[in-house]
């Protein structure tokens, strides 16, 4: 998928994939019975968490408040995608770093567990979701899904490195799905991941997904023992403004049955992410992190049908869950938008937030 961005959060544009770490250490006790699994539905979204060197009361009131007003959308589950970072296309290392005033935001073990708490402590399940930041990928004229590192030995040792504080939180905090791939489309076929997963698998008892990228060109898609399959869903369709849910729905079902399969059964798989701009021809591109607003205007309807099929989509093929993008960690409660934001075309607009409510409740 190309990059999407976090935007209010953000004093300055970065990629949403944008990463870095200055990671607590934790204890390694603890890791026992796997976290209790739930076979309803995961209806959930995604929270950019970007460490902005706010306080330690700030970083928890801004989950407590986000956390809540998700749930009042009918939100069962937060997925909580944070930013790992590396030098370049070619780099054989990925970090993990947290410099106040940069671009590298990754959360500590420490922040992540208060945001854990908060969330279970609303009875929300939790998703942790590592992502290879893109801001320094974009400059090269690339992302995430086609570095190449010169040793790939190295690069796998480096990731695991990396994830492991993490899985050792999430065992440790029960969380109940942790991403040990998101959009890795040039590594995705590695043999290597057969032993990245096993290890990962000794600190976290709980359910590991791989997530691959759904979109025109994407050519990661592929399966790991040991992994639930994800999909990171920016299929675009051929269809004018005008287009209904339900048209929009065909096209969707068209590609995933002929031209852009996934290996695995939709039922088995849940949609990782999935997002779209509110506006005109963001249909073709819903990748898309901004387009010309002088060629193609807002309107909240654009989001609001794309949104209303993709709730069709997940239902109609019995799928395990989806996550919705568009919201940053950093703003509280004030993610959720009251009122159509022009100026935020790429959030949730209310008018979804109200498609995405009746999706959710059933209402």
């Amino acid at each position: 998928m190309p990059p999407r961005f976090p935007a209010r959060a953000l004093p300055t544009w970065i990629g949403v994939a944008a990463f870095a770490l200055a990671v607590t250490s934790i204890s390694v006790a603890g890791v026992g019975a796997a976290p209790k699994q739930t076979p309803t539905p995961q209806l959930g979204f995604n929270s950019y968490v970007q460490d902005l060197c706010q306080s330690n009361a700030t970083w928890a009131s801004d989950a407590k408040g986000q956390f809540t007003a998700l749930k009042a959308l009918g939100g069962n589950s937060i997925a909580l995608a944070f930013p790992i970072y590396t030098a370049s296309l070619t780099s054989s290392s990925v970090f993990a770093r947290r410099t106040c005033g940069t671009n590298f935001q990754t959360p500590s073990t420490a922040r992540l567990e208060v945001a854990i708490k908060e969330a279970h402590a609303l009875h929300l399940r939790v998703f942790l979701r590592p992502l290879l930041d893109e801001t320094t990928l974009q400059a090269m004229g690339g992302w995430r899904g086609v570095i190449r590192p010169t040793n790939v030995g190295a690069w796998f040792r480096s990731y695991l490195a990396v994830l492991t504080p993490y899985l050792r939180l999430a065992q440790q905090q029960k969380v109940e799905y942790f991403a040990i791939s998101t959009e890795l489309d040039s590594m995705s076929k590695k043999s290597n991941w057969t032993s990245v997963i096993n290890t990962a698998k000794r600190y976290y008892k709980g359910s590991l997904t791989f997530t691959v990228t759904w979109s025109v060109g994407a050519s990661g898609k592929v399966v790991h023992a040991g992994t639930a399959p994800g999909m990171d869903a920016y299929q675009g369709v051929n269809l004018p403004d005008t287009a209904t849910p339900a048209e929009l729905l065909n096209g969707w079902n068209g590609a995933v049955t002929s031209y852009n399969k996934v290996p695995f059964s939709l039922s088995a798989a849940t949609i990782d992410e999935v997002a779209i701009l509110a506006q005109d021809g963001a249909y073709q591109k819903p990748y898309a992190w901004s387009l010309p607003p002088t060629t193609n205007p807002f309107d909240e309807n654009i989001q609001a049908n794309w949104y209303s099929m993709v709730c069709s989509f997940f239902k109609t093929h019995d799928m395990r869950g989806i996550y919705f993008w568009g919201i940053w960690y950093a703003n509280g409660a004030n993610a959720v938008l009251t009122t159509p934001s022009p100026g935020l075309a790429q959030e949730i607009q209310p008018a979804s937030a109200a498609v995405i409510k009746s999706c959710y409740t059933g209402t």
